[in-house]
């Protein structure tokens, strides 16, 4: 179902320079990972982290490695070479590194740095160290990727899942048995899924359990959605 670090490869949407590539295994990339450098940023936040399996591959195929907050030193302690910091910078102790000041008291430290790697070169983000803590910081994690600018290609890497956004078009390939499930986090009235045991065919969505817990046929699986979506698959 994954391979040993979760490497997504969708299409994309209609919108994504990923859109008109071949479809791919979206966890088949590990070895071509170093390749993939530019415009790659990883983010590292404070909370749980994923096993090594997962970020150290990820922090070899990024271009720019960025600690929020806190996540500064939770990557430093990991080995892993950051390249800035953000944050209001209280919960860090390395003073050598790069620091950017994101003054906004209305936004998340997640939310204003997926902001700042949108306008300075960033593509593609990769995010760990979003799990565990307060419920309220947990759903935090869940609003900075909806808001996020929607030119950024953005995978949220979790222990036991990956987390991905769908905005208007995703077409990506999982194994056979895999589970995925779709949550609208605005209203949409046309939703649409193919390649999984329980399709749908514009049909309206709302936030609910309707979308828990469907199960990939194997090949091609195609989203499609006239709301913001979050896509959730499992790497068991």
């Amino acid at each position: 179902m994954f391979a040993t670090a979760h490497e997504l490869d969708p299409i994309g949407s209609r919108k994504s320079r990923f859109f008109r590539q071949p479809i791919r295994s979206p966890f088949q990339l590990l070895t071509q990972a170093v390749f993939m450098g530019e415009g790659r940023w990883l983010l590292c936040a404070d909370g749980e982290w994923p096993p090594a399996s997962v970020w150290e591959p990820l922090s070899l195929a990024c271009e720019t490695i960025v600690g929020v907050d806190g996540g500064t030193d939770a990557a430093l302690s990991r080995k892993i070479p950051v390249t800035l910091a953000t944050g209001d910078f209280d919960s860090i102790t390395d003073s050598e590194i790069e620091r950017v000041s994101l003054p906004n008291q209305n936004a998340s430290d997640l939310d204003k740095t997926l902001n700042y790697a949108a306008n300075n070169g960033a593509e593609v983000v990769d995010i760990v160290g979003v799990e565990g803590g307060e419920i309220d910081h947990q759903l935090g994690v869940f609003a900075a990727l909806i808001e996020a600018p929607s030119e950024l290609e953005i995978y949220m890497h979790m222990t036991e899942h990956v987390v991905m956004r769908c905005l208007d078009d995703l077409e990506l390939v999982l194994d056979g048995g895999t589970q995925l499930s779709l949550f609208a986090f605005t209203p949409c009235a046309n939703v649409s899924i193919s390649g999984v045991e329980f399709p749908l065919d514009d049909e309206p969505l709302a936030f609910s359990t309707r979308g828990l817990h469907n199960v990939a046929l194997g090949g091609p699986i195609h989203i499609e959605s006239d709301g913001a979506l979050v896509v959730v698959i499992s790497a068991h």
